[in-house]
């Protein structure tokens, strides 16, 4: 409700912001308007499927993983994987900041707390068909796209 309120939106606007599609003349638009590099959009899918790879098969399985505390842990190596995997490519993301805190949270709520038996497909899946250009977006799916792929570019250190 908060989000509609600050937005300005009505239940029927909001209703069309996270459910109707842009036509593709209007996500061409957008990449521009944002400034979107492709190439980078791509590294950063590469980036998080990456890590969400590296999470679920790694992942001990709640029997042996039980305390909060050991879930930081484990999605901390896994971070700690991903970011060294890419610097050994000579591609550069900060260890810690606000990208790390997002997807701990994002992989927290996601992935270690919602235990539905589909939700690792599911995640696969989001990730695929939101950083995927070819495929329809809402409004609100660009806007979640542009957060994830600023986050990631400020932490991307480029070498001089």
């Amino acid at each position: 409700m908060k989000d509609m309120e600050r937005r300005g939106l009505l239940p029927e606007q909001f209703f069309k912001y996270v459910t109707a599609s842009v036509n593709q003349e209007d996500l061409n638009l957008w990449v521009k308007a944002n400034n979107i590099n492709t190439e980078k959009l791509e590294l950063f899918f590469d980036y998080l499927n990456g890590l969400y790879s590296t999470v679920v098969e790694t992942y001990l399985g709640d029997d042996v993983i039980k305390e909060d505390k050991e879930r930081k842990e484990h999605f901390d190596w896994c971070w700690k994987n991903i970011v060294s995997n890419f610097e050994e490519e000579n591609i550069r993301f900060k260890y810690y900041g606000n990208h790390y805190d997002y997807f701990w949270n994002f992989f927290y709520e996601s992935f270690y707390i919602n235990k539905k038996e589909d939700n690792k497909e599911k995640i696969s899946e989001f990730l695929f068909k939101l950083f995927s250009l070819h495929l329809n977006k809402t409004k609100s799916e660009l806007d979640m796209l542009s957060q994830i792929y600023f986050i990631l570019e400020e932490n991307l250190t480029v070498d001089k």
